[in-house]
């Protein structure tokens, strides 16, 4: 009896399988069922709330890490979810993407912007009718304070689908500051 215990629990052992751990921006092929994690904090000073002034209005925006899983290629991975306001001078709410769950924000993370020692941090934003590039990177040593470049090779968006007759992304750069 108990040989056969012993050799059940041998074959668990052997068909189970650890998930493997991989340092966050590791470069190369997806490994699958790999858990790309943040394993020195790179992420965290982004963490939170950053406000800054773009043609005289107020964009504010909320970083929060989350475990993300990509479907497509069977990993999960650290990540930053983007969710933001933006106000006019009047302090009238033109838009918010804070109800959206952090796997459907507009603003998600790609990584570090290679060549740049882990200096400048990538982000897609993604709408259902206009994208575009985000980089950051902190313009002081007490990472209180970071300069916003947003690219985006597409238009102004202004047909009939039923999308926004705006760009809600900043376009050009800015400064944020953390609040």
């Amino acid at each position: 009896m108990k040989n056969i215990i012993f050799m059940a629990l041998l074959l668990i052992g052997f068909g189970s399988k650890a998930q493997q751990i991989i340092p966050y921006d590791t470069r190369g092929d997806i490994v699958e069922g790999a858990y790309y994690k943040d394993l020195d904090n790179e992420l965290d000073p982004y963490v939170g709330t950053w406000a800054g002034t773009f043609e005289g209005k107020t964009f504010t925006i909320t970083f929060s890490k989350y475990l993300g899983f990509n479907s497509t290629s069977n990993y999960t991975k650290d990540r930053l979810a983007g969710k933001y306001t933006m106000q006019d001078a009047g302090g009238n709410l033109l838009y918010s993407t804070y109800s959206l769950p952090d796997n459907k924000a507009k603003v998600q993370t790609l990584g570090f912007v290679g060549g740049t020692n882990r200096t400048k941090l990538r982000l897609i934003f993604v709408d259902h009718c206009i994208e575009g590039e985000i980089h950051l990177n902190f313009d002081n040593p007490q990472k209180t304070q970071m300069h916003w470049k947003y690219l985006t090779m597409q238009t102004l968006v202004t047909d009939t689908s039923g999308c926004a007759p705006y760009n809600e992304m900043p376009r050009g750069e800015m400064t944020l500051i953390k609040q």
